[in-house]
């Protein structure tokens, strides 16, 4: 019974790992798209960005069908969605079914945290909840940790068809074995709670945390997302293959915050919005280093780590909606946070490439766009102005509760 449960939380964690290595992919090839397919920097904002459309849109359904179907049914297909959005990349030479590819993904990913939620829940106990989750988000992390460079290596080696074959049936050979491992167990007659949800998307306080917690995510989902490598290399001249690397420490950061922030939380159980306060100031001064400053190798990788860490603020965020509302409507809330949060990645995504294309000169060298340091800073200015209108959000919220009590 035991190794049962175990494989099943491994394959749904696996599929965690495995939506994030779609999700971080343009990191590697956006040089790559721009050059293939002759576009500019504003297409590429949106092939990135739409993954968070499907992605939030598919949320609050998802959760409900996994409540009515059961995970057996719901999250094979949802990891057979993930890897077929990824098809268009070997079958099709039209950007337009890549955009529709890359909404897909972004469907089927929304299973991803649900379903871990839903298959934890099943089979462990509470009390080792917080745990499983913690290293299931690990693991996804290490995902996209050690996809990135063999990524960039297997294409160099191999070829674009090659790699992106492999990838989707790597997909589907899990979503196969998902569906065998899983028991139709977890199944629910029930309609949806309406008066949950309508608890939560009409609770000022979950509204107003969600919107400021929305503008705090530019540093995973719109600079580690895709532009990071490309900003070290042009930023401070770093070979290609190590600014894959050093890229790679802001996920590292964010493994170490999940376990670090719950430990500190844990002490300082009323602290939500100074954790979160504090997360945002040490990213806004690690981005206007990035800046102003000429950063060695070793520099960096220490500040990218620093800036996955402080993104581990979504802990104490979580935490703190969990607060604001009673054990029925937890669930609901979740999704409907999760939603308004993750549609911030669209927005940097879009505003980023808007930017870049705004000051691009249309240079391309070595068959790859080159932007140049200035043109970064521009771009990449978004997410500290973002950071900053998130720790003044959540300071005029931790003062309103403070007036309250």
């Amino acid at each position: 019974m035991l190794q049962r449960n175990f494989l099943i939380w491994l394959l749904a964690s696996l599929f965690y790992a495995y939506q994030y290595i779609l999700r971080v992919i343009p990191n590697v090839v956006v040089p790559e798209l721009v050059v293939r397919f002759n576009i500019g920097i504003t297409e590429i904002g949106q092939f990135c960005g739409l993954y968070y459309v499907g992605y939030v849109l598919a949320h609050i359904p998802v959760g409900i069908l996994l409540d009515r179907f059961g995970s057996k049914v719901v999250i094979p297909i949802c990891i057979t969605l993930t890897s077929l959005g990824a098809l268009p990349l070997v079958s099709s030479n039209d950007w337009s079914y890549f955009i529709i590819g890359r909404i897909i993904t972004g469907i089927g990913s929304s299973a991803s945290v649900l379903g871990l939620f839903k298959i934890i829940r099943i089979y462990y106990h509470r009390e080792k909840f917080a745990m499983m989750f913690s290293i299931s988000v690990i693991i996804g992390i290490l995902g996209g940790v050690f996809a990135t460079k063999p990524l960039h290596v297997l294409l160099d080696k191999f070829g674009w068809d090659y790699v992106f074959t492999m990838c989707i049936m790597l997909g589907l050979l899990l979503a196969l074995t998902t569906f065998i491992s899983i028991p139709k167990v977890g199944t629910s007659d029930e309609e949806l709670n309406i008066k949950n949800l309508s608890k939560v998307i009409f609770n000022k306080d979950i509204l107003l945390i969600s919107l400021f917690g929305g503008f705090m995510v530019g540093p995973l989902e719109g600079f580690a997302d895709a532009w990071s490598a490309t900003f070290l290399h042009e930023m401070y001249a770093i070979d290609r293959h190590i600014a894959y690397s050093i890229s790679k420490w802001i996920l590292i950061g964010f493994g170490f915050g999940h376990l670090l922030l719950p430990y500190i939380l844990a002490k300082n159980p009323t602290k939500h919005y100074e954790i979160i306060i504090s997360c945002a100031m040490a990213m806004i001064i690690v981005f206007l280093l990035l800046f102003i400053c000429n950063i060695s190798e070793f520099l960096a990788c220490v500040l990218l780590f620093i800036i996955g860490l402080a993104s581990a603020y979504q802990i104490a965020f979580t935490a703190k909606v969990v607060s604001c509302v009673k054990n029925d409507a937890v669930a609901s809330a979740g999704s409907v946070v999760n939603s308004i949060v993750m549609s911030f990645g669209y927005f940097f995504h879009v505003i980023i490439a808007n930017i870049m294309n705004f000051y691009w000169n249309g240079e391309i060298i070595d068959g790859k766009p080159f932007y140049g340091a200035d043109v970064m800073v521009k771009s990449m200015l978004i997410i500290p102005i973002c950071l900053l209108i998130g720790m003044i959000g959540f300071w005029l919220l931790k003062v309103m509760s403070c007036k309250k009590s």
